[in-house]
């Protein structure tokens, strides 16, 4: 892995996961977007047990940020080499590192282990096994995958909005097409904005939620943009990942 002395004092715990099995396996489609799942890679210590191969699979590349990159290295690195601890020198030293640090159990998957940076998560499945690939490792985007597991992906059964058109209050139902009128509503767009942010964060209720909520009841609910995970936790849209280009025929 590639060396990056600005983030060579970095300390990065590998600790046992106490999150569901689901974030140790390959996900695609919409779990990978709403989990924000960035790639995954495997390594092995070869035959002998002292090498190192690593290969590293994408999963949503648009998500493969310099930053991300220059933070995986470094989280190897650190594991490798760099920390006080280094469970990935080779197989013999994480046999031992497992022994000692029981991560979760995966049955014959091995043990579980997570790293949470304050952009990244990383979870490591490691099974320290001549013949097999010692190790994997699924990386997350933190934008997605902490208001996943809050729940803050799930759309609400209701919520307030204000209607871009006018700056109306209405209330919006969960598969319901359109909206209610709503009896507190004010002549004022910043008055009504106030108080639909105080009736969705008394119900717990998201910027992100509300504006799927609005797009779905006024273009339906099957549209991307009635989905959660598409913004930010300020209700930005997120940008669409690209479409995958068109094969040319010949």
């Amino acid at each position: 892995m590639k060396r990056d002395s600005e983030d060579s004092n970095m300390a990065y715990q590998l600790s046992p996961s106490q999150d569901g099995g689901l974030l140790f396996f390959r996900m695609d489609g919409e779990s990978a977007e709403r989990h924000g799942v960035i790639g995954y890679f495997r390594a092995d210590f070869g035959a002998d047990g002292y090498g190192f191969f690593f290969k590293w699979f994408d999963s949503q590349p648009h998500l493969k940020t310099p930053n991300f990159r220059r933070e995986l290295d470094s989280v190897i690195n650190y594991l490798r080499v760099d920390g006080q601890e280094t469970p990935f020198t080779n197989r013999m030293v994480l046999e031992r590192f497992c022994s000692v640090n029981p991560g979760k159990d995966m049955s014959v998957r091995g043990s579980g282990y997570m790293i949470r940076t304050e952009d990244f998560s990383y979870y490591f499945r490691c099974l320290p096994l001549p013949g097999d690939h010692d190790i994997y490792c699924f990386a997350y985007d933190n934008r997605y995958l902490l208001p996943e597991l809050a729940g803050q992906h799930r759309l609400p059964i209701y919520c307030f909005s204000v209607l871009p058109s006018n700056g109306e209050l209405v209330m919006i139902v969960s598969g319901k097409y359109g909206y209610f009128p709503s009896s507190n509503s004010t002549p004022f767009h910043d008055v009504n904005r106030k108080t639909a942010d105080e009736f969705n964060s008394n119900s717990g209720v998201t910027r992100a939620q509300e504006e799927a909520m609005l797009a779905g009841s006024l273009f339906g609910w099957k549209v991307p943009a009635a989905k959660p995970w598409s913004y930010n936790h300020d209700g930005s849209p997120r940008p669409l990942p690209p479409k995958p280009k068109d094969r040319e025929v010949r």
